[in-house]
């Protein structure tokens, strides 16, 4: 021990024992997509009367972006609203007629049955009439706009005109494991960063979660959306990254696995003790996680595992510790 004493103390990283989650945060990747959005597709066909909307332009609900030629639906309509009122009016002709005993009730039914099916030809008539234009269904920008709708250009019927998506609220579809899907909650926090926005994390919500794994990956789907601010520089398609930190993972006494010397059936660590010495204390660990390990018994929290020099370490050792930062023990892992 005498000469343990003349010897200067040896410089040795040390962390402290945590009681905290062994789970780390789950981390996962996906692209970021509008939680609300919708493709517009033409019901219809005829020639391009008007676009007048931009790639990127802000759009309100019910903003007109594509109006077609409307010349033989209009008369369609007037044709079939002549049709419909002469059917009303002959019904309540026929009506007063049978209520005197001048017309039969087999000729009232025929009269009603007339006139429902002009209502039904003037229905269809309006509709044509209306899907002649196409409006926006909501307030949201345009994510993507055909170079082929311009005026002059004929339409065809099931062609998209326009995306359009709604940015105040975005999501991100993300691949989990089978070992971390069972620390994820519908409703709990998620903290989301798109690097090339600026890398700024967001918070957010685990908005769904797979009932089950998908049959060719094994992985389990899960969507996290986020309310987004105002001119923000995130937009659908970036790459995102997301942090999810782990529900109901149980607390427990964690130190880096470094710390842990392995002789056999034997488990032991090196504290640094507050006179300065390394202390080696036989300990029972627990389940592991990448580099960190849960101890069991043999190590009091708060206290300082030496991680560093273990080879060479004996017990009764001045150290001299310094403490290995967290950004350190990530690096790490």
């Amino acid at each position: 021990m005498e000469r343990v004493a003349s010897l200067p103390p040896r410089p040795v990283e040390v962390a402290a024992a945590e009681r905290t989650t062994l789970v780390a945060d789950i981390a996962a990747s996906g692209m970021v997509a509008a939680a609300r959005e919708v493709s517009l597709v033409s019901e219809t066909q005829g020639v391009i009367e008007t676009a007048p909307f931009e790639l990127g332009e802000a759009v309100s609900a019910g903003q007109v972006l594509v109006t077609l030629d409307t010349t033989i639906q209009e008369l369609n309509v007037a044709e079939a609203r002549q049709a419909a009122d002469a059917a009303e009016l002959n019904v309540t002709t026929t009506e007063r007629l049978a209520a005197s005993g001048s017309a039969s009730q087999s000729q009232l039914s025929q009269a009603r049955g007339t006139l429902a099916g002009a209502r039904a030809r003037l229905a269809q008539a309006e509709k044509a009439l209306a899907d002649r234009t196409i409006v926006a269904p909501f307030d949201g920008l345009v994510a993507s706009r055909p170079a082929t709708v311009e005026p002059g250009n004929f339409l065809n019927a099931g062609i998209t005109v326009a995306r359009i998506i709604d940015p105040s609220r975005m999501e991100v579809r993300l691949s989990v494991g089978e070992r971390e899907i069972r620390y994820l909650r519908p409703g709990g926090e998620a903290f989301v960063s798109v690097p090339a926005a600026g890398g700024a994390e967001m918070r957010g919500e685990i908005a769904a979660i797979a009932a089950g794994s998908d049959s060719q990956t094994g992985s389990f789907p899960v969507i996290v959306r986020w309310n987004q601010p105002p001119n923000t520089l995130v937009r659908a398609g970036l790459s995102a990254r997301v942090r999810i930190p782990p529900a109901g993972a149980p607390a427990e006494l964690v130190v880096p696995a470094a710390a842990v010397i392995t002789r056999g059936e034997e488990r032991s660590v090196f504290v640094a003790t507050q006179d300065g010495l390394a202390e080696r204390r036989i300990v029972t660990v627990g389940d592991r996680q990448g580099e960190r390990v849960a101890i069991q018994e043999g190590v009091e929290p708060g206290e300082m595992v030496i991680v560093s020099g273990l080879r060479s370490l004996a017990e009764g050792d001045r150290v001299q510790p310094s403490v290995r930062t967290a950004q350190e023990q990530g690096a790490a892992r």
